[in-house]
């Protein structure tokens, strides 16, 4: 199922590059500015960790400030990712629909509804991990790239950090995106008998 699904992803990259461009560009977004502001994060409480008469408390309320404007930032760029969710999801559904004389020449070689069902999900899945995984990785490099340009002038290369929570939100959220835009428009797909599916034009 999953050799075949990758096939099929394949055959078709312009379909699959449609289905997935907009959530690469979106989670490279999510990511760019999650980063930039993890090593804005890590770079001033080094720096006010050495200054004389700095405490905790103080070290930690500038802890408190730099989440919470990562969550507002977070926010604000996700309605750019909401929307490149809404495309994936209507693409991964337009593409269901127009193979359903492929998925019921399947069927009539003896596939049973339930490998149809996993081949397609199994083939969602794998162009939302290769696209979060591009976004991560772009992500990563222009938050990298956009830190040492502000950061830079300090006279040290700043590393990249990559917040944990903004990373499990990504992958979880995408994973259950891939499975949800396919559950619909499958079903849908295998209520039509392989014979009328073959018919399709």
């Amino acid at each position: 199922m999953v050799l075949l699904a990758g096939r099929n992803a394949m055959r078709a990259p312009a379909r699959s590059a449609r289905a997935t461009i907009g959530l690469v560009i979106g989670v490279t977004l999510l990511v760019t500015f999650a980063v930039a502001l993890g090593i804005m994060q890590h770079v001033t409480e080094s720096t006010l960790s050495g200054v004389d008469g700095m405490t905790p408390a103080m070290l930690e309320e500038q802890r408190s400030f730099f989440e919470q404007l990562n969550a507002v930032v977070s926010v604000i760029v996700g309605f750019s990712a909401v929307i490149a969710a809404v495309g994936v999801v209507n693409a991964l559904a337009l593409g269901v629909l127009q193979r359903r004389r492929e998925l019921g020449l399947l069927r009539v070689l003896g596939l049973t509804g339930v490998q149809v069902r996993r081949m397609i999900v199994t083939e969602a899945v794998q162009m939302v991990v290769a696209a979060v995984v591009t976004g991560l990785v772009l992500g990563t490099f222009y938050g990298w790239l956009g830190g040492q340009t502000l950061l830079g002038v300090l006279g040290s290369v700043v590393t990249p950090v990559l917040p944990p929570l903004t990373i499990a939100i990504v992958v979880v959220g995408a994973l259950v995106l891939a499975v949800v835009a396919t559950v619909a428009p499958v079903r849908r797909a295998m209520r039509v008998p392989p014979t009328e599916a073959l018919a399709v034009d």
